[in-house]
């Protein structure tokens, strides 16, 4: 059956929208009363269920919740200006190292965003295999963290001008949609993966499919950094405005966690200074319910320690766990720079031991700074894994000043075909059910399937994308997400 194309997103407010929609309306009544003319013609198509009316805004069947996700990057490009997005961590995983966004253009419903890799190696020392592993525009829900879904993309791999996207040898993703966990906040896997090797490409670019995070694997070769440029086809389903921003300086972080290979140093700073772990008073512009933090890798990678090779990589960068700091105490860990709600935190599940859903919390009151060990500018030195560093370093460590900006930004919804879900986090004492991830069913057309018919009228998609007045944000028996058909959280609704 042929298609018409469907029309391009049209973004418009107020009054323009209704007089757009009522002129629309017009003609589409036009074409169908033309169509009765013509035997036994129908609409295959004209709007589906709950959209162009904002009537229906309901959870689809078999989902009565899900974890809350980060505002993707994907969402942001175009709406944030460059100058606040440039250098964000994007991505971060132990074993697979970060992106960093370094620029992106939206142009009509395509996306482009171009980031710089940092990948990780690992070696078998029992086969001789070694490569490269790297991850992609989704953010994988580690432990207690949040994830972040990115729509399907098309990826172009550089190592310097030269183009590798071949040599990828295959990856594994974390499908989109509606899945619940498998996994508690004790889980480095928190969600189940899909395999997919060998992978094949499209012309000269790997498709990946919508994910909330992916682990790619280049074989034979021990990449350090590399450019990838991503094209994502996606309309807006939120407009996003800038609402202010604020520039932090922050240091080091000394307290308890899990130092992994850097615990000859943390046992060293400790020993020479206090606890330290700067939190910084928030001044939230009227407006604003969301926040992008904005902060600077740390140079040094303390938790990826493969067996064949644990101290390859302890000099490349990563990462760090920022917080929010509220009137339930400090928030779970975020890893990554994705649009985070100001008006929903969940506790840290280690302030929550055996919980089976994580304590939830409405105010925010500061920002906990990322839990660095060493801070951006200070290079690696093997004492800092070995033991024994000098006092000049230690010095060097508890002075250095870093930069962090966070962003405050207003998410509006500008399209009816949203579903509003209610959110819970699992914490270490939850276990999976029998049904532990779901698809949400393929829409159907508004004909039964009984019907035979000699003729159709196609007309373009005009609706898809388009209502007069979006769903009110109810609040009973929130907090709740806003999510796409592909699974993205693009907005939030507070508890009352």
């Amino acid at each position: 059956m042929r298609t018409m194309p469907e029309t391009t997103w049209i973004r418009v407010k107020g009054i323009q929208k209704a007089l757009i929609s009522v002129g629309l309306t017009l003609v589409l009544l036009f074409l169908a009363v033309q169509a009765i003319a013509r035997p036994a013609m129908s609409l295959p198509y004209f709007t589906r269920p709950g959209e162009g009316t904002g009537l229906i805004a309901v959870a689809p069947a078999g989902v009565s919740w899900l974890e809350p996700k980060g505002l993707n990057i994907v969402d942001l490009v175009g709406f944030v200006p460059e100058e606040y997005l440039r250098g964000a961590i994007v991505y971060y995983s132990p074993g697979y190292g970060i992106i960093r966004y370094q620029s992106g253009v939206r142009l009509g419903d395509t996306v482009t965003i171009t980031a710089t890799v940092y990948p990780r190696y690992i070696k078998d020392v029992n086969t001789g295999w070694y490569g490269s592993l790297l991850g992609c525009l989704g953010q994988p829900a580690r432990f207690d963290q949040w994830g972040s879904v990115t729509p399907p993309a098309r990826m172009t791999l550089y190592n310097g001008a030269t183009d590798i996207t071949g040599e990828v040898g295959g990856y594994e993703y974390v499908p989109a949609a509606y899945p619940l966990p498998v996994g508690n906040a004790t889980s480095f896997d928190r969600y189940a993966k899909i395999r997919v090797e060998p992978v094949q490409l499209s012309g000269s670019a790997l498709e990946i499919p919508a994910n909330m995070g992916c682990m790619m694997w280049i074989h034979w070769k021990n990449y350090r950094e590399l450019t990838a440029v991503y094209v994502i086809q996606t309309r807006p389903v939120v407009s996003v405005t800038l609402m202010g921003t604020e520039v932090f300086t922050f240091h080091s972080y000394i307290g308890p966690g899990n130092a992994g290979l850097l615990s000859p140093l943390v046992s060293q700073l400790t020993a020479k200074y206090s606890n330290r772990h700067e939190k910084f008073d928030l001044h939230i512009p009227e407006g604003a319910d969301y926040f992008f933090l904005n902060f600077p890798p740390m140079p040094v990678d303390p938790y990826t320690e493969f067996p064949g090779n644990p101290y390859d990589n302890v000099d490349r960068p990563v990462g760090g766990t920022y917080r929010i700091d509220g009137e339930g105490g400090l928030s779970v860990d975020h890893v990554n720079s994705m649009g985070l709600p100001l008006y929903g935190h969940w506790e840290d599940s280690d302030l929550a031991p055996g919980a089976t859903y994580l304590p939830h919390y409405k105010q925010p009151y500061r920002l906990a700074a990322p839990e660095y060990f060493v801070p951006a500018g200070v290079n690696y030195n093997h004492c800092m894994v070995y033991g024994g560093c000098p006092d000049w370093l230690l010095e060097q460590i508890y002075n250095t000043e870093m930069t962090m900006r966070i962003v405050y930004l207003k998410v509006e919804r500008i399209s009816c075909r949203l579903n509003r879900i209610p959110l819970r986090m699992v914490g270490t004492g939850w276990s999976s059910g029998a049904s532990s991830a779901f698809s949400p069913a393929i829409r159907s057309s508004l004909l039964s399937p009984t019907e035979s018919y000699s003729y159709f009228v196609f007309l373009p998609l005009i609706f898809r994308d388009f209502c007069a007045a979006v769903p009110p944000d109810n609040p009973e028996g929130c907090p709740c997400g806003w999510f796409t058909e592909d699974g993205r959280m693009v907005d939030f609704i507070p508890q009352p």
